[in-house]
Parts: C-alpha cells; sequence; structure tokens
C-alpha cells in the first residue's frame, strides 16, 4: 500500500478497490494489478445521495459524516444525509465482480417523505461512451433531433432496461454498473422498481436510484410513447421512523477496446439467471403461425393485415411490416418438408405476382405494396413524398433469392425472371450508392437517392449482392457485397460511436432491425469465404443487439393481463431507443446457427431462449389474446411505462406470423 491508503481490498483476476485519503474526505479508487491509472476515482461523500420533498435532488453526502472501516475482506462506509444515515457495503463476489449493498436508513423520530435515494458513479471524464440497454447509445447520434428520445439527463426505470445496467468507456477502459432488481408492490398492487440512468452532477455520472426518473435533466418525467413525455412522478419513497430501504448493485471494470465496445461486457457478464417462458413447443408454433399465414393468403399473396382496422385496406406489402415473401417462403419450406405441393404452388405463385407485378419505370426498383382492390401498384410514402425504403426493398429482394435457391436445392426449377429481377436489384443497389459507399435510406420514384443521410436502413441490400451471387455464381457480385459491408462497418461498426439506425420506416434512430442485416450480412460472408474476420463483425453485432433482449423478466401490476398470464420478460427482445416496448423481430435462427458454427454455446441458448419466449402471445384458441384465428398474435408487448405497461396490442401485421414461423422453421433443421 501506498502512504495514503487507508484500505484496500482485491479479488485474485487483479481487480482492486482502494479507499484512499482525499482533500475532502475518505476516496474510492477503482484499479486494476495489470493496468496503470485508476478507473475510478470518487469522494465517498459524492457517491452517497438522498434528497427529500418534490422534485428530487442531487444532494450528497455530508462529508465530515463519511467513516470507512474494513470488515472482514468488506470495505464498510457509512455517512449522513439529513434525516438518513447510509451504509455502503463493498466486496467482492466470486468471478471478480464486486458487490454493493447500500441501506438509507430513517434516523428521525418521525415518518420522512418523498425520499430520493441513490448511488453515484461520477466517471472521470465529460466524454465517455455510454451504453444503457435498449435506451441509450452513445447518446442516440443518429435519433431525429426534433424528436424526443433519452439522451444524457435520462434516468429510467429498471424495468425499461433488457440488462438492467449502465456501461461507460473511455481511454481503453471501462465501468459497468448492474442492478439487481428488485419488485417492491405498493398498496394499489402496482409495482416499483429502482431506476438507472446518466445525470450531470455537475460532470458526467452514473446513477442508480431508487425509483425516481428524469428525461432531458428534469426530474419525474417519463417517457410514455413513441417520442412523447409526460410529468410523472415515480419512485418516491416514505420511511417511518427506523425504516430501511435497501439496493445491491455490481460493479465490473477492465480494458476495452475501441471504447464503443463496452456493450459487449454487458452482454458477456452473466448475472441474472432467469430461463425465460416456454409456453409452447417448436412444433406448435410452426401449426399456429401456419394456421394464420393461411388465413392470410388472397389469391396472389398474403394481406399485410388481418382486414379488420378501418383505414388499412387489403394489401400485399413486401418487406418490413409486410412480409409477403417471407411468407412466400414460409410456404415453400412448409411444402417441401410435407410434400404438400399447393403450399409450394403458393410460393411460386406469390413470388411470380411480385416480379411481374412490381416493376416500376426504373430497372431494378419495384413497388413496395398492391392494392388488392383497386387492382394497382403503389410505394410507400415519407414526408408526403412517394419513398422506396431501401430496408423493404432489400428485404424483399434477399428474400427472393433465398425463395430461388431453395428452389434449386429441392430440385424444382425457379423461373429465369426471379433471378433476373434479384440481379436487376442488386446492380441498381450499386449504382444508386451514396458517396460514402452505402445504399441511401431510399430512393424516389424516379429512382434518385431520398436522402443523404448517412444511416444503416439500406445494409440488407448487401444481402442482395450475395443472393445474386449465389444465383448466378458472379464473383463480381461477391465482391462487390464485400466492398459494401466493408464502408458499412466503417461507419458504423468499427467504432459504434455511431451505432445502426434508422431501419424501421416509423421511427428515427438507433434501433435493432438496423444490427439485425449488419449481423446478417456479416455471418452471410463468413460462411462463404471463410474470413474470421466476418465471423469478428458477426459476434461483435450478435452482441449489440442481445443488448436489446431481456436476461429478466420484471414483475407487473396486479390485475393486467401479464400479471395474469404469468408473462415473462426475459428472451424478448425490446425495438429502439424511441420505441422501448417488445416485439418478435430478431435474427432468432440466424443467431443460433452462428453460434453451432464459430462453437459459441451461448449464443444457440441465448436463441433458444428467444425463440420459445417469444411463444407468449400467440392466440391458441379463438378468443385467446383477443384473437379470432390461432396463431395470430400482437405487434406489441408493454413491460414499461411505454404505453401500456402489462398488456399486449392486437395489431398483427404480417410480420409478426412471418418471423416467429420462418425462425421456428430454420431452427427445427439447424439445432
Amino acid at each position: 500500500m501506498t502512504a495514503d491508503v487507508l484500505m484496500a481490498v482485491e479479488e485474485p483476476g487483479g481487480k482492486v478497490v482502494e479507499v484512499v485519503a482525499g482533500a475532502g474526505g475518505p476516496e474510492m479508487l477503482l484499479r486494476r494489478r495489470d493496468m496503470d491509472g485508476s478507473y475510478l476515482r470518487a469522494p465517498l461523500s459524492g457517491m452517497l445521495t438522498a434528497s427529500t420533498g418534490r422534485p428530487w435532488r442531487i444532494e450528497p453526502a455530508f462529508g465530515d459524516s463519511v467513516r470507512v472501516r474494513s470488515a472482514g475482506g468488506t470495505v464498510v462506509v457509512t455517512a449522513g444525509l439529513g434525516p438518513l444515515s447510509a451504509r455502503l457495503e463493498l466486496a467482492f463476489a466470486p468471478g471478480g465482480l464486486l458487490t454493493l449493498t447500500t441501506t438509507w436508513r430513517n434516523d428521525a423520530d418521525q415518518e420522512v417523505t418523498d425520499v430520493a435515494a441513490g448511488l453515484l458513479l461520477p466517471l472521470p471524464t465529460a466524454d465517455a461512451h455510454v451504453t444503457m440497454p435498449g435506451v441509450l447509445y452513445n447518446g442516440n447520434p443518429s435519433s431525429d433531433p426534433r424528436r424526443k428520445v433519452p439522451r444524457e439527463g435520462f434516468v429510467g426505470e429498471e424495468h425499461r432496461l433488457p440488462i438492467p445496467a449502465v456501461n461507460a468507456a473511455w481511454d481503453g477502459r471501462y465501468v459497468s454498473l448492474f442492478a439487481h432488481p428488485t419488485a417492491t408492490r405498493l398498496d394499489d398492487g402496482t409495482v416499483a422498481y429502482g431506476s438507472l440512468g446518466v445525470v450531470r452532477a455537475p460532470g458526467l455520472t452514473v446513477a442508480a436510484m431508487t425509483g425516481v426518473i428524469a428525461f432531458d435533466g428534469k426530474p419525474d418525467v417519463c417517457y410514455v410513447s413513441k417520442a412523447e413525455v409526460a410529468d410523472r412522478p415515480l419512485g418516491y419513497r416514505d420511511l417511518a421512523p427506523g425504516e430501511t430501504v435497501t439496493t445491491r448493485h455490481t460493479l465490473d471494470w477492465g480494458p476495452v477496446e475501441p471504447r464503443g465496445l463496452g456493450f459487449t461486457k454487458l452482454v458477456h457478464t452473466r448475472l441474472y439467471d432467469d430461463r425465460g417462458a416456454r409456453p409452447l413447443s417448436r412444433d406448435e408454433i410452426v401449426r399456429l403461425k401456419a394456421n394464420a399465414m393461411d388465413a392470410r393468403w388472397a389469391g396472389d399473396g398474403y394481406l399485410a393485415y388481418d382486414g379488420t382496422r378501418p383505414g388499412r385496406p387489403r394489401s400485399y406489402l413486401y418487406g418490413w411490416t409486410g412480409q409477403c415473401m417471407k411468407l412466400a417462403r414460409c410456404d415453400a419450406e412448409l411444402g417441401l418438408d410435407r410434400d404438400e405441393p399447393e403450399r409450394v404452388g403458393r410460393a411460386r405463385r406469390a413470388a411470380g405476382f411480385y416480379v411481374e407485378g412490381s416493376r416500376t419505370s426504373v430497372r431494378g426498383l419495384r413497388h413496395g405494396r398492391y392494392l388488392l382492390d383497386e387492382d394497382r401498384w403503389e410505394t410507400f410514402r415519407k414526408d408526403g413524398a412517394g419513398f422506396v425504403s431501401s430496408r423493404a426493398h432489400g428485404e424483399t429482394v434477399a428474400d427472393l433469392a433465398e425463395l430461388a435457391l431453395r428452389f434449386r436445392e429441392a430440385g424444382l426449377a425457379a423461373p429465369p425472371a426471379w433471378e433476373e429481377a434479384v440481379e436487376d436489384a442488386a446492380a441498381f443497389f450499386w449504382r444508386t450508392r451514396l458517396p460514402d459507399g452505402i445504399v441511401p435510406l431510399g430512393w424516389t420514384p424516379g429512382g434518385v437517392p431520398f436522402s443523404p443521410m448517412i444511416t444503416a436502413a439500406g445494409v440488407v441490400c448487401v444481402q442482395a449482392l450475395l443472393g445474386a451471387y449465389r444465383l448466378g455464381g458472379e464473383k463480381v457480385w461477391l465482391r462487390r457485397a464485400e466492398e459494401m459491408l466493408g464502408q458499412y462497418h466503417r461507419l458504423h461498426a468499427a467504432t459504434f460511436e455511431r451505432p445502426f439506425a434508422h431501419a424501421t420506416l416509423d421511427a428515427s434512430g438507433e434501433d435493432k432491425e438496423a444490427g439485425m442485416y449488419y449481423f446478417q450480412a456479416a455471418f452471410e460472408l463468413y460462411r462463404l469465404t471463410g474470413r474470421e474476420t466476418y465471423a469478428r463483425w458477426a459476434e461483435t453485432a450478435a452482441d449489440w443487439l442481445l443488448t436489446f433482449v431481456y436476461v429478466w423478466s420484471p414483475e407487473f401490476d396486479e390485475g393486467s393481463t401479464f400479471e395474469r398470464r404469468g408473462f415473462k420478460a426475459c428472451g424478448w427482445p425490446a425495438v429502439s431507443v424511441q420505441n422501448h416496448h417488445l416485439d418478435v423481430f430478431f435474427p432468432t435462427s440466424e443467431l443460433m446457427e452462428f453460434g453451432l458454427m464459430t462453437g459459441e454455446a451461448r449464443y444457440v441458448e441465448r436463441a433458444e431462449t428467444i425463440l420459445h419466449a417469444m411463444g407468449q402471445g400467440i392466440c391458441t384458441e379463438p378468443g385467446d389474446w383477443g384473437f379470432d384465428v390461432p396463431g395470430e398474435q400482437g405487434e406489441g408487448f408493454f413491460q414499461t411505462n411505454w404505453q401500456r405497461k402489462g398488456e399486449a396490442n392486437t395489431w398483427n401485421p404480417s410480420w409478426v406470423i412471418a418471423l416467429p414461423l420462418h425462425h421456428a422453421l430454420r431452427t427445427r433443421k439447424v439445432s
């Protein structure tokens, strides 16, 4: 120990916690024996906060009240905070993680109301790369500045976070703070949890509070819906004389480079043992979803909606929410597996209808929607103008290529027009690239890039180029796919300073669907070339995607649908930094296949959990979950205070059929 070290604890892996003398009182120092310098140095008085009254405030402990002692490998800190006292215990758990147990006690002889207490980790830099899973990725730099989404000054409920943690990374090192959520069931049957976030106090500070929240630095403001906030005081506690409130957190720290990959440390730290729900077997999922798919068949394709909602005309919709081509793939797969030629015929008819009818005046550019009752094709619309989404178009063409390849594998002839359509689209994607070498967000009906904005929306077009290569064997398509994915890697995944964003058409920011297609393209290139570089790219992208997937299951308010039905969030992916709900859009089967190919069992295990978790909410008989057709399922499941916590909706575009069916069919083969 150096002269100013008052006490220290360490673990065999090299992590060290020291309490050192500081000008304003004792300070905590986190370091590692294998690296110079500290990860965190903070006054112990500044790590403990408690306020009373509303709105809540950051009020540190009284500096002269801080006392520190060592007790059998545990550092014990006590301090005074107005009418409260605090006790913080720091001890290493097996595996080298530091457990922080904090207890606040009302030492007054009367009730103390509206208590907001917490643990603070002031960071040694104002420029850390901060990740809050599913909510905040480096300040959400691609999110539309005109929309309200979490940025700095956000403290959210623990149940809003798929992994209840905050990671901050800078200068080759990271610190992660994990919560161990404990539900408090209030007298009215509602459930409350603690909260996590990042505040300016005055520097950049990770805050683990007893439940109070903030948005854009404003206390008691809740993010309640898509780009909407509301004044909603949450998390205040009333403590009777002698009453206590205790929280438990885990702290981890170590090296990471580049700093944007700090999120991988969250994904690889296993603290939660929830296994998720398994209400249906894989075969039951296939049976039910196939039934729903059959109900959507309408002669030349699959209806995008069930036809019962006003303002939603009968249509075939390709890519994004419609997934008409992916449903054709599912029909073909079922037909080939079961020797049901009528299903294969339906798939052939659906693909042929699209290839023959969706052309525009621009070769390679296609319409994305067909209106049945008007017998006409149309493009999407964005900002009041015609718009062909690169995400939707690329997705559809990639699925068309996969369908043609599946036919070929089964010894069936695929019409030459299918391969021609894939090559035409691939050529269009290539020649309309932006100066940075990537596909634009989309195009005008005249084939001009709709916007010069750099996004990952069109990364799925790489898979279309690979489809052209696999169909025709021309290596130029492979080389172009590699070059294009390399540009996406440079812009988004090399450092994750600007993560994947803008794949969803109804949002404008960082979202998991943008990362999905980068992962799938990198995995496909690894499969085709065997280059380990692509395996590493795919692995990092898989980890980023898994920050959106719940590793625990919050409890729900008494009387809610989720409480009555025992819904478990573990295994469900959240959507985006703007849309804080759960849905089934995830590359489940590809994650499993990647894990099997690379020997990474953790990916296989996660894929199994995800697949079966998504069996929740599927209608098993008429009336179940609000649906008449078995196999139908809602698009949104609300696990937090974003819309209707503890409930699911009945909005059921056809992707909610296509994705679970597609992955259940594929995992039957690869598992």
